[in-house]
């Protein structure tokens, strides 16, 4: 042996630990790691601060039976931060081979070159990195981007997408950060990727360590919702600081007395509190130090402690090697997301419809989202019946679209004749909804100008278009679309030339699913981002003339969502909330919830006539299609006036609802 690998021998003996390492990772990191300047919270770790992260950690231990621990988690509670605490144990106190795993190629380098290098400065471990490596001469460091190798053990880095991560050798920790990040079959037929990568851990047997953490998606897709369902189902109890009582924290609603409640002056938000489901105590966030304290004490018992936090399972297992755990954003810690902030997430939430509702849910309540709108019971519909009648318009509209469903009927059943069907639609703040007036024109559809056709041109030239409410304010409809999507016997050609006779009017076709197409979104169409569009416009002629095309799945779910809002007993209604004439029959309501929606996403009609969904699935993008141009006009008025193009930017629908809204006298 030479003077060079003796000093190589020696180097990597004082890399061996000369004590066991803390039993558990809890112990390990408590005031040894030193968060960095630019977290929430820098300084030394503490545990006292984030109770419930203490026994996710723990079951990670490795004289923890667990085998598997699943946290289906909201943002801002540091789980991520907590399971960098796992991999840092791992390979600083108790080596072994990990594989860190994250949704995507660009997550998978933010981890490595800007969370992992600061975690192994601040528990000073940079010096054990080194090359697991047989030849002293070789020049190997063990310190790469994505991979960490210590004396006993090595760290993997990868993307979920990434080949590498599938076919990785044998692990013993596995830690898999945004689970649901990815769609869990991979595309190579390999089956859930999940369960790929826990193959690697088999041989480890009892021994193995697997982490799995992530928001959900929705209740069909998510892969973490999947975990925690197998898992034990652990939900975190904390003491009221009133009356001690254990008690899970759950945002609640309007219709429950307890939950996240809000502190208003003149209708605005001034702070978020907590009423405790056992005392109806109101509880701020500031004492959650009193929740979270190692010897809590209740403010109706001061002399004896309550019991302190902790996590309860909700599920009984046979075998408790997987170990599941839910929480929401209540539970952040003080300094982070506070009461107030969950309020405001979730009124921005109600602000944006359906897809505000769908992100507060997943991120915010830690839920998977389940579409409530799968059909709607037609008893709760009919509850939805307001006091005005129809024809009128009550407060709170501010412009009104109409619809027109085109119907061959069938000769030979005379409740189904050959007829047009029409529904007027008013729309105000917060994607609310009224229904103005629905009326079906029975006759001839071939010709535009005879017919069920012309009766209903008749119609509208007595005023049937405008209405005026009980101040004399008159109410035009502002867009029509008509039904073009029969082409049987030339019968779009039909509708498009109807479509002359009247201003505003427009043919439309409903498809399922709109897909961006990459060369008209280049040219600048005037749909949403993405893949994805709501509505498109599509030239029909060398005229400029436009057809519009519904994606019809985006607007049923629209109305399905809205019809499952209940009414409150005095307005303002809830955001999105659909009124409804209480002289409209129980055949519209029928047809309004005559669709099921499936869990692929897909809907299928249950009963032959649904013509009610149909005219308020095209109201509803006449709406959306009116509003949008309406929006590019102010700007444009803005740009006129000399506007910046950063003021003109920040013009959008409720700059335009405002405009609306004071001319008819509603701010």
């Amino acid at each position: 042996m030479i003077a060079h690998d003796l000093t190589v021998y020696r180097e990597l003996v004082d890399l061996i630990p000369d004590r066991p390492p803390p039993p558990l990772i809890s112990q390990y990191v408590e005031g040894r790691r030193n968060l960095p300047l630019n977290t929430p919270f820098p300084g030394l770790w503490r545990n006292a601060r984030a109770p419930y992260l203490v026994e996710i950690m723990d079951c990670m231990s490795p004289y923890s039976p667990v085998q598997r621990v699943a946290v289906m988690k909201p943002r801002k509670v540091g789980l991520t931060t907590a399971a960098e605490n796992v991999v840092a144990y791992w390979l600083d106190a108790n080596p072994t081979e990990i594989l860190y795993v994250t949704a995507s190629d660009d997550l998978a380098l933010d981890w490595a070159t800007k969370k992992l290098p600061p975690l192994i400065d601040s528990l000073g471990f940079r010096h054990k990195i080194t090359a697991s490596t047989e030849s002293a001469k070789s020049r190997r460091s063990g310190d790469s981007t994505y991979r960490k190798e210590v004396v006993g053990g090595a760290l993997d880095i990868t993307s979920a997408r990434s080949l590498m991560a599938r076919r990785a050798l044998d692990k013993r920790v596995l830690v898999i950060d945004e689970v649901d990040g990815v769609p869990a079959q991979t595309t190579s037929g390999e089956g859930n990727w999940v369960e790929v990568l826990e193959g690697h851990t088999i041989s480890w047997g009892a021994r193995k360590k697997i982490m799995l953490f992530s928001s959900p998606t929705t209740l069909e897709a998510s892969n973490i919702n999947k975990y925690f369902e197998e898992g034990d189902k652990r939900v975190f109890l904390v003491p009221c600081p009133h009356c001690g009582r254990l008690m899970e924290l759950k945002p609640g609603n309007d219709q429950t007395q307890y939950g996240l409640k809000a502190d208003t002056t003149g209708g605005k938000l001034v702070q978020g509190y907590y009423v405790c489901e056992f005392c109806h105590e109101a509880i701020f966030n500031h004492q959650k130090l009193d929740m979270y304290a190692d010897e809590p004490r209740s403010l109706r018992h001061p002399e004896k402690p309550s019991e302190k936090a902790r996590w309860e399972p909700t599920k009984k297992l046979d075998d408790p090697i997987a170990r599941s755990y839910s929480m929401n954003s209540l539970y952040s810690p003080l300094g982070m997301l506070s009461f107030t902030d969950m309020l405001k997430k979730r009124e921005q939430a109600e602000e944006e419809g359906p897809d505000g509702i769908r992100s507060y849910t997943n991120l915010y309540e830690g839920l998977p989202f389940k579409d409530q709108g799968s059909r709607p019971k037609l008893e709760t519909v009919l509850k939805l019946k307001g006091s005005y009648k129809s024809g009128t318009i009550p407060r709170g509209v501010i412009y009104l679209t109409a619809f027109v469903d085109v119907q061959r009927g069938n000769a030979k059943d005379p409740k189904n004749p050959e007829r047009l069907e029409l529904e007027i639609m008013g729309t105000g703040y917060g994607y609310r909804t009224w229904s103005i007036l629905y009326r079906r024109f029975e006759g001839d559809t071939m010709d535009p100008f005879s017919g069920a056709w012309e009766e209903m041109n008749e119609w509208a030239e007595k005023g049937g278009l405008q209405f005026t409410d009980d101040r004399g304010i008159v109410f035009p409809v502002q867009m029509i679309f008509i039904d073009s999507g029969d082409a049987a016997e030339g019968r779009s050609e039909i509708a498009y030339r109807f479509c002359q006779r009247w201003k505003n009017t427009f043919p439309s076709k409903g498809f399922k699913q709109l897909v961006a197409d990459a060369k008209k979104r280049e040219k600048g169409d005037i749909a949403g981002a993405g893949n994805f569009k709501k509505y498109r416009a599509a030239a029909i002629g060398s005229g400029g003339e436009v057809v519009y095309e519904i994606s019809t799945n985006h607007y049923k779910n629209i109305v399905y969502n809205k019809l499952n809002i209940p009414r409150l007993p005095q307005d303002p209604q809830r955001p999105g909330f659909c009124d409804f004439p209480h002289d409209y029959d129980d055949e519209y309501f029928a047809m309004l919830t005559g669709t099921e929606k499936h869990l692929d996403g897909s809907f299928h009609d249950i009963r032959a006539r649904v013509e009610a969904l149909d005219c308020r699935v095209g109201c509803l993008c006449a709406a959306d299609v009116w509003l949008d141009s309406e929006v590019m006009k102010l700007r444009k008025w803005y740009r006129d006036q000399g506007a910046s193009a950063a003021q003109t930017d920040q013009v959008g629908p409720k700059q335009v609802l405002d405009h609306l809204a004071a001319r008819i006298g509603l701010l």
